[in-house]
Parts: C-alpha cells; sequence; structure tokens
C-alpha cells in the first residue's frame, strides 16, 4: 500500500505516522485546535533519508563508499545543506533498495520530478526498480538504450 509518511519528534527521536493514521486522527479531533500539533509538520529530506537508512541499517559510510563520492558532500546532504539533484536520488534509491513507490516518495520529499514513463530513462528506472536490478545493471541498461538511439541517427 503506498503511505506518504510524516514526522513527529518525541524524546527518542523521529516516529513515521502513515497516512491512514492521520487520517484517522483528524476523523477523531473534537477541535481544530489540534490541527496545530507538529503531527502535520511534512518530512524534510534529510530527516527520511536517515528514517530509511536507520531502517535498512545502512550507514552513510556505505552510502559514500557504494556512491564514489566526497564524504563532506553526502553530509552536506544529510544535513540539508545541499540538495540532491535527481541522478544522485535514483542511485541513491538502488543502494537503499527502494521500491517503486518509495523512489518516488524519495523523489517528491526531496523536491524533484517524480518518474514519467514517457521518459525513456524514467521507463528504463522504473523497469530496472520493478524488475529489482542493481544499479550496475541499470547503467548498463541506459548504455544500452543510448547506444540503440546513436544507431538510429546514423
Amino acid at each position: 500500500m503506498n503511505m506518504e509518511y510524516f514526522v513527529i519528534e518525541i524524546h527518542r527521536g523521529p516516529v513515521m505516522r502513515s497516512t491512514r493514521e492521520l487520517f484517522t486522527n483528524i476523523r477523531r479531533m473534537s477541535s481544530p485546535k489540534e490541527l496545530e500539533k507538529d503531527d502535520f509538520d511534512e518530512i524534510g529530506f534529510p530527516t527520511y533519508l536517515k528514517a530509511v537508512m536507520n531502517e535498512r541499517g545502512i550507514r552513510p559510510s556505505d552510502l559514500i563508499v557504494q556512491m564514489n563520492m566526497e564524504k563532506s558532500y553526502f553530509y552536506q546532504i544529510l544535513k540539508g545543506r545541499r540538495a540532491p539533484g535527481r541522478d544522485f536520488l535514483i542511485h541513491l534509491s538502488f543502494l537503499l533498495k527502494l521500491n517503486l513507490d518509495e523512489t518516488q516518495r524519495l523523489l517528491k520529499i526531496a523536491k524533484r520530478q517524480p518518474l514519467y514513463p514517457r521518459s525513456k530513462k524514467d521507463a528504463a528506472v522504473i523497469y530496472a526498480i520493478t524488475h529489482k536490478m542493481n544499479y550496475e545493471k541499470y547503467e548498463a541498461l541506459i548504455d544500452s538504450l543510448e547506444g540503440e538511439h546513436d544507431r538510429e541517427g546514423d
């Protein structure tokens, strides 16, 4: 089921609440004053990424090595000082083994365009994710599609 998540802060850290749970809470409210609670703040990308990494037992150092990137750049993203690009997010979704809905959510939370099936590259991402390909196989698929395009132009 496709659920969007929001964060509330409690003494132990962020807790994800499903959209369904929020809908239920809203229906039970006796006063609109209750809408002022922190339950309804949208989750920011750094908080969401940290929660996903924690849920999957992945450390920042694991992603830094797998993405072959500068440590400082990754930590700037993790702290919200830099906004990640769409290609970075797609690469990240493969490394975190996100499904299609989770990848779309990652893009949305990071304020990037969702995957669009009319785009050949996005269609390749969708195909690779739904067929549980790793990032290297996805890159090979992209390379083969680009090679096919080059041959058509000859």
